[in-house]
């Protein structure tokens, strides 16, 4: 019997009922095959719980090392192209930081364009710096300015007067916090230090020196270079320590001459 006659005949339902049953056999069949048991579904949960707990607090401190770099080659950039301004934004030669100044004995700083330094040398230069910058606040030692009271009050930030940039970052003219009031207001980490030379003696006048580089301890001596001091260490940036201000910037150099936060 051919497949018309045999569909046109008495046996249609029950071939059709046979045929049914076997897909459904066969569907059963196929589906317990494919589905996971609730023991193999927590399992595999676990895997992923415990790669993901190993691998992400990893990945999200190398993400923020890196935004810190970035910051820090940014603040110097900008340290770099401001302090060659300063001495002919006040009208002097390029490079004559004696006629801008910059270099006033320390505790008698002369007054300028109205600014009361009240004879603090880093009054002067904090000012004298943020003219190069597009800045939302200016702040001088012992000022009662709630903003600039909270500036002082930043953990582990030592500046008497500092300056807020409208990109958020907060300068001395001796450091940067890159990311302002945001932690972790550590050295090391969102916190470096500079020196600006400004003495006509050397080759380095009108240079930013980065504490830890090889230029600042071409100048003050090899004990000043980040490799042989011992002071950018995992363990002193983690705790906030330093023995002294050259000890505690003197990770600023070391990012800059890796371009890393190996530490």
């Amino acid at each position: 019997m051919n497949f018309d006659s045999y569909i046109t005949s008495g046996t249609k339902t029950a071939f059709t009922v046979d045929v049914n049953q076997k897909l459904i056999k066969y569907n059963k069949f196929s589906l317990k095959k494919a589905a996971f048991t609730l023991a193999e579904t927590l399992i595999t949960l676990t895997i992923i719980g415990v790669v993901a707990a190993l691998t992400i607090p990893n990945l999200i401190s190398k993400y923020q090392k890196h935004t810190y770099v970035v910051g820090l080659k940014k603040a110097y950039s900008q340290l770099q192209n401001a302090v060659k301004m300063i001495p002919i934004t006040q009208g002097c030669p390029a490079g004559d930081f004696d006629c801008a100044g910059w270099n006033d004995e320390w505790d008698k700083a002369t007054n300028i364009e109205g600014q009361e330094f009240n004879g603090r040398i880093y009054n002067k230069r904090t000012y004298l710096l943020s003219k190069q910058f597009k800045i939302n606040k200016l702040c001088y030692g012992g000022s009662t300015d709630e903003i600039c009271k909270k500036i002082e009050n930043i953990p582990t930030w030592s500046f008497d007067s500092a300056f807020i940039t409208n990109d958020g970052m907060i300068f001395s003219s001796s450091g940067v916090d890159i990311n302002g009031f945001k932690g972790p207001n550590k050295w090391g980490r969102d916190q470096f230090a500079f020196e600006i030379n400004s003495s006509p003696w050397n080759s380095y006048q009108g240079i930013i020196l980065p504490l830890g580089s090889k230029l600042l301890a071409d100048i003050h001596g090899e004990e000043y270079y980040w490799r042989n001091n011992n002071q950018c260490t995992t363990e002193n940036v983690n705790k906030g320590t330093g023995t002294d201000w050259y000890g505690r910037g003197a990770c600023t150099g070391r990012v800059l001459e890796e371009d890393a936060m190996n530490y």
